[in-house]
């Protein structure tokens, strides 16, 4: 008999907590990227920071009235100009991040129907990044980053009818490169969440 209490609880409590919504965002990440070049008998240290467009789809798979569990796609994409001011040189700069996050969300925003004022989110995953530097005389770089996503951040919302629902979400990110030759970003991103 115990056993049927459980599951009835069990089942009452996902009915409660389970909803499914797909919720996207579209903003820009700048982020700088540290890492060295080379082998071990000519290696150098490198640093640069890149500004990315970016598009971040989640899925929300776990809901309730004011926070909601979410796996998404925070994908960017950016062009630039790289510079190298020890040899005064300058070049084209073209990067992309393919990352899968999952994090927990709080109040504004964490669900389509949360209509909160301010709220937040953190949580982690696991990306993949590139970027390449071309066209410079002495600078001309590619690198390749596999590694562990850990993120945090706030969103902040209006009740005001000019808003429509919609939210502002400011974010850090830090990914640590494991693979060989890889990478370390640590970055900020400023979404519009619709």
């Amino acid at each position: 008999m115990k056993k049927y209490f459980v599951a009835l609880a069990l089942c009452l409590a996902l009915n409660t907590l389970s909803a499914q919504s797909l919720m996207h965002s579209f903003g820009a990440n700048i982020s700088v990227i540290t890492g060295t070049t080379g082998d071990q008998y000519n290696s150098s240290n490198y640093t640069m920071s890149q500004t990315m467009l970016s598009y971040f789809p989640r899925y929300t798979f776990v809901e309730n009235d004011n926070s909601s569990i979410s796996l998404g796609a925070p994908l960017g994409i950016g062009f630039g100009i790289a510079s190298n001011s020890y040899y005064e040189d300058y070049g084209l700069s073209f990067a992309y991040d393919i990352p899968l996050v999952l994090d927990y969300n709080i109040g504004c925003k964490s669900t389509p129907d949360n209509e909160g004022t301010f709220g937040g989110y953190f949580g982690a995953g696991f990306g993949y990044s590139s970027v390449a530097v071309s066209k410079s005389e002495s600078s001309d770089f590619k690198g390749k980053s596999i590694g562990p996503i850990f993120r945090g951040g706030v969103r902040i919302g209006s009740n005001n009818e000019a808003w429509g629902g919609h939210a502002i979400t400011i974010g850090l990110f830090y990914k640590k490169g494991i693979n060989a030759g890889a990478f370390q970003t640590f970055g900020c991103n400023v979404l519009y969440d619709l």
